[in-house]
This record gives C-alpha cells, sequence and structure tokens, in this order.
C-alpha cells in the first residue's frame, strides 16, 4: 500500500490535494470518487520524504472524530458504518482522507484498533489499547469516552503551559532588544564625552557589547542546548538521571510528579476497568508517563507484583509516587473498587495542577515585572548618572 498525494477536482469545480493510503491508482481514483472527487493527477509519496509533521491531523479534530464514535457507538451503530458516516461527512479534507484508509482497511478484515495502528504519527498506542480492551469486552464507547476525556484534559494542560512560558519569553526579548539595540545608542553619546564613568555604566556598556558580539550564539543556545539533551536522552541511562532531576526541581518538580502521576492513574484505571490484568494494565498505564525515572520504576512495580507483592506496596516502595496515589492504591485493594479510587486521584489533582501552574504564572508576572524594572533602573542610571555628574562639574 502506497501514500499518494493527490489533486483532484470537487462538484464545484475547485482543486482539493490531500494525501491517502491506497493500494493502487484505480483504488485512489475509487476512494475519491466516492467523496464526489475526481482524480487529476497523483504523486507516489517517497519512502525517505515524510511529511508527517506538517500533515498532522489537528487535536480538535482527533477529539470530534472520538466524539463522533461515542455517541454512533452508544446508539448501536456498527464501527464500519461510524466510520463511513466520517469520511462522508467530516469538515476537515484530512478527516475524511484518513477515515477512507481506515473504512477501506475495515472492509478487508481487520479490527477497528488494527486499522488505527497502520497511523501511529496520529494516534497514540495507548488509545490503540484502549480500543482493542473495548473490542474485546464490547465496551468501545467506554473506551471513547475516555480517550476523549485524556484529550481534553491533555488540551487544556497544554494551553495553560504556552501560557506560563509566554511572559519569559517575551522578557528574554525585550531585555535583548534593550541591550541590543537601546543600549548601544543611549551610550554612544558618553563614549564621546571626556568623562570618568562609574563601574554601572562600564558594566552595562559591556554586557552590551557581548551581546552585540555574540547575539548569534545566545540566540541558539536555547536550542543547541534542547538538541543535546534530546541526544543524551537517546542514551537509556542519561535519559533516567535527567529526568529524576527534573523531579527535583522546585515547584516545577512537584507540578511534573501529579501531571505523570494523574495520567499513570487515569489510564490504570481504564484499562483495569475494562477487564485486563494487573500487569496489562501496567504496561498500558507506563505509556502514557513521560518522565523515564518514573517509566523505569514502573518496571520494578512489575516485577514486585509477579513476585506476589501487593500493588500498593509495590508502587509505595518505587519512592517516585505521591502518597495520594499509594493510598488510593491501597484504597482500591482493600475495597476491591479499584477504577473508582483511581479516578479520585484523577479528580483530585486536576485542581492541584490547575493551582499549581496558575501560582507558577502568578509567580512569572511579578516576578518578570522587577527584572524589567530593575533593568530600566540600571539603564537610567546607568545612563544619566553620568551625565548629571559632568554638569555637576560645570562652573
Amino acid at each position: 500500500m502506497n501514500r499518494y498525494n493527490y489533486k483532484a477536482i470537487n462538484e464545484i469545480g475547485q482543486y482539493v490535494k490531500g494525501k491517502i493510503m491506497a493500494d493502487n491508482p484505480a483504488e485512489l481514483a475509487s476512494m475519491l470518487r466516492s467523496t464526489h472527487l475526481e482524480l487529476i493527477s497523483y504523486k507516489i509519496e517517497g519512502l525517505n520524504f515524510n511529511l508527517s509533521r506538517f500533515n498532522r491531523i489537528r487535536e480538535k479534530d482527533l477529539i470530534s472524530i472520538f466524539i463522533h464514535l461515542e455517541q454512533l457507538d452508544k446508539a448501536g451503530v456498527p464501527i464500519v458504518d461510524s466510520i463511513s458516516d466520517l469520511k462522508d461527512t467530516a469538515d476537515s479534507i484530512k478527516v475524511r482522507n484518513l477515515m477512507h484508509e481506515i473504512h477501506e482497511s475495515i472492509k478487508k478484515g481487520s479490527l477497528f484498533s488494527e486499522s488505527l495502528a497502520n497511523h501511529p504519527e496520529i494516534f497514540s498506542g495507548v488509545y490503540i489499547g484502549l480500543i482493542a480492551a473495548g473490542e474485546k469486552t464490547g465496551k468501545l464507547s467506554q473506551a471513547f469516552s475516555s480517550i476523549v476525556s485524556d484529550m481534553k484534559w491533555g488540551s487544556d494542560l497544554k494551553r495553560k503551559t504556552r501560557k506560563a512560558t509566554v511572559g519569559p519569553i517575551f522578557g528574554l526579548l525585550v531585555m535583548a532588544v534593550m541591550m541590543g539595540v537601546v543600549v548601544p545608542k543611549v551610550t554612544a553619546f558618553l563614549l564621546i564625552q571626556n568623562i570618568a564613568l562609574p563601574a554601572t555604566t562600564t558594566t552595562l556598556i559591556a554586557l552590551s557589547d557581548f551581546v552585540q558580539r555574540y547575539w548569534i550564539l545566545l540566540l541558539l543556545a536555547i536550542p543547541f542546548g534542547i538538541v543535546v539533551i534530546k541526544i543524551l536522552k537517546k542514551f537509556p541511562e542519561i535519559e533516567v538521571k535527567i529526568d529524576a532531576m527534573k523531579l527535583r526541581f522546585p515547584i516545577i518538580g512537584a507540578i511534573l510528579t501529579k501531571i505523570d502521576s494523574a495520567k499513570f492513574c487515569q489510564f490504570f484505571a481504564m484499562t483495569f476497568k475494562s477487564g485486563l490484568g494487573v500487569i496489562e494494565c501496567l504496561n498500558a498505564a507506563e505509556m502514557v508517563i513521560s518522565n523515564a525515572a518514573m517509566r523505569r520504576s514502573i518496571l520494578v512495580v512489575k516485577q514486585q507484583v509477579s513476585d506476589g507483592q501487593s500493588l500498593a506496596k509495590a508502587i509505595a516502595q518505587s519512592g517516585l509516587f505521591p502518597s495520594l496515589v499509594v493510598r488510593m492504591f491501597k484504597v482500591g485493594e482493600d475495597s476491591g473498587n479499584m477504577s473508582d479510587a483511581l479516578q479520585n486521584i484523577q479528580f483530585f489533582y486536576d485542581r492541584e495542577i490547575n493551582d499549581s501552574i496558575d501560582r507558577l504564572v502568578g509567580m512569572i508576572q511579578p516576578t518578570l515585572t522587577f527584572v524589567m524594572g530593575g533593568m530600566i533602573a540600571w539603564v537610567t542610571i546607568a545612563v544619566f548618572g553620568p551625565i548629571y555628574g559632568s554638569f555637576s562639574n560645570i562652573k
């Protein structure tokens, strides 16, 4: 099966471009014709040419897909008909193309989860695993509901994170402009005067010269650092040490721990409720943990549980999960109602994480104001101090 870049024309004469998987050009034309598109030209995407990052389906479209599937499944509509409805009615051409590929795969005998697995760049392994469990237990709508809840929660978390980073980035840009553009212009006058300059002025001029001379290196420092960290994290032991350090950062470390703990508990509860065994649930929940140190601890937990240790005790001995997580796992084991106990963690940490991020944003804003005010005061004193001093010496 090849991925085709195609150009087609719709019923009202508009040109449409897109990508779609098909076995051959004839199947490509047939798939497009079923959505009232006539194929004009096509090109097989090269094996080494991948635009998946630029051709991803938007998160809100994915949420809409799963909401649609959940509603139709609750109404008793077969999954193949739900997919067919999406491929004909979706607003996004990318969604229609994707649904075409999945629909054709199901018609050829594949399960829905197997069809999704052909698109790992779009659907995470955890979501595919949840859907596979839903197919086994006949609870697909429950799997879709869990996926929608997780995607909405993740989307809201990303929005809050972006909000927390906007202030520092703006502050760095303002300081860079001041040091690279504003300060050189206001200090040029002082440099042509035959007057003694105080330490505050000479330090400001030296910092400004440094920024002007090495601005390219300063600009590339952050992306270079990110690349270096990504390279180092390709080595498992180094990745574990780096991620363990993250968990020890003030404020941020606690937020990261709560985020991964909440996602771990949420997906453990989802899979456990689907009827999977404890080890299978741990395998599924481990995949949503982004921190390598916490993932490593799950390997130890699985080994201890396999050796007969209780789940709550094994998680407690890992030393990386908060005490609330340990208590709720123990409550779930003692009461036999693990899913509800772990959902309480999700509810509690949702508010905790939101409050923590809001506090962090609240701390950033006054800190940024203080730093910017200090910078402006420094420039003012460094520039006008010598000028005022020179005037006072005039007799």
